[in-house]
């Protein structure tokens, strides 16, 4: 019998080499036809799976972390899915596929190197950010026209080097997504703010649930800090610091490198600015106007609805956040939580994004999505 994969793969390596002679591998690889490349890999793979044994198997376990099982409780896990749908009632639980489209990572500011592409041009699901994004794009094309309000919970995987004890590649991410068209430019920017303010309602009654589905939070420790990316490039850009070099240094993975950058650059801003004092201390700081209105906006139409649904909830603004400077486009924040033996923790973090316009072609469409460490939290708490 013909073995239709194997002749694929002969007749694609002939067109491969008539029309690449000469070059090295790697340039032919990246430059032949999708479809070519993608029946090549497949046969490569194809030959090298079928002589693989179950030792083998066993012994390429040891080498890949990313084989291995989650050190978490899947019970605990459970438990924390089932109050996060709970809490966001108000939004369509979906079930994302595990598997995004090829550069999916790299287009949400992840190291395509860090994500692990497949061999049919997609890769495994890197952030439950993207793949939130394309389903609030497909359900506009089938014609909703509505505000659109996703919530998934989904385990992903990064390639990156990791020697945390405990810890592997896939861990499990909480998102919330909040998709709406705005009716004019004059009112993008509060329109991307009042979707902010529900996100941190929503987690803010998640928080205050956990406890009794036996997690450790420090009851009415939930608290967040806003701050705004355009009013943090002001406020560096005055100070003569430089914003985008800056924000190279900072990585969600080592929670000290933003203080460290801007101690390198001499920069001393203040990091957890009291949502009541953040206008006066603006004011202080000699910001342009544009900062001050941008700092009016926060108080206005972020910690005041916060303050009125949720007043127990702790509202500070970084004056000085360079960690997702290039990612979120205006407002964002960090999610903080205490342990209820009295450790602090950024489990969260979340802003307007810009990618769903981007998708329609569309500045109109805003995005605000936020996040949650689900495994960090069973793990810790």
């Amino acid at each position: 019998m013909t073995d239709r994969t194997a002749e694929l793969a002969r007749h694609a390596a002939e067109r491969a080499a008539a029309a690449h002679a000469g070059q090295p591998l790697d340039e032919v690889l990246a430059s032949i036809a999708g479809n070519d490349l993608t029946t090549l890999l497949l046969h490569a793979h194809r030959t090298r799976a079928r002589g693989r044994t179950f030792r083998d198997l066993g012994a390429a376990s040891e080498r890949q972390p990313m084989t291995r099982a989650s050190a978490a409780d899947a019970r605990r896990l459970h438990a924390f899915d089932a109050a996060l749908f709970d809490a966001a009632s108000a939004h369509d639980a979906v079930a994302l596929s595990p598997v995004s489209p090829l550069g999916a990572a790299a287009c949400a500011g992840i190291e395509p190197n860090h994500a692990l592409a497949t061999l049919r041009l997609g890769e495994v699901a890197a952030d439950p950010t993207a793949g939130l994004a394309l389903e609030a794009k497909h359900r506009r094309r089938a014609g909703t026209h509505a505000p659109i309000h996703l919530v998934a919970s989904q385990r992903v995987l990064r390639m990156q080097p990791l020697d945390v004890p405990g810890f592997t590649p896939h861990f499990q991410l909480a998102a919330l997504g909040s998709y709406q068209r705005s009716s004019r430019a004059a009112d993008d920017d509060a329109l991307d703010r009042a979707l902010l303010a529900a996100h941190v309602g929503t987690w803010a009654d998640l928080f205050a649930a956990l406890p009794a589905r036996g997690f450790r939070v420090a009851p009415g420790s939930f608290r967040v800090v806003f701050a705004d990316t355009r009013l943090t490039r002001i406020a560096i850009t005055a100070r003569g610091g430089d914003p985008d070099a800056l924000s190279r240094h900072a990585v969600a993975h080592k929670p000290s490198s933003t203080a460290d950058a801007l101690a390198a650059a001499g920069l001393d801003l203040p990091r957890a600015v009291p949502a009541a004092d953040l206008v006066a201390t603006v004011a202080a700081l000699a910001l342009p106007r544009s900062a001050h209105t941008l700092a009016a906006a926060l108080v206005d139409e972020l910690a005041r609805p916060l303050a009125a649904s949720h007043p127990h909830v702790p509202v500070a603004v970084d004056l000085a956040r360079i960690q997702g400077l290039g990612y979120y486009a205006g407002p964002c924040l960090q999610l903080h939580v205490r342990h209820a033996d009295g450790r602090d923790f950024a489990l969260g973090d979340g802003g307007a994004l810009t990618w769903l316009g981007a998708l329609l072609s569309d500045r109109r469409e805003r995005m605000v999505t936020t996040g949650v460490g689900a495994e960090l939290l069973a793990k810790l708490f």
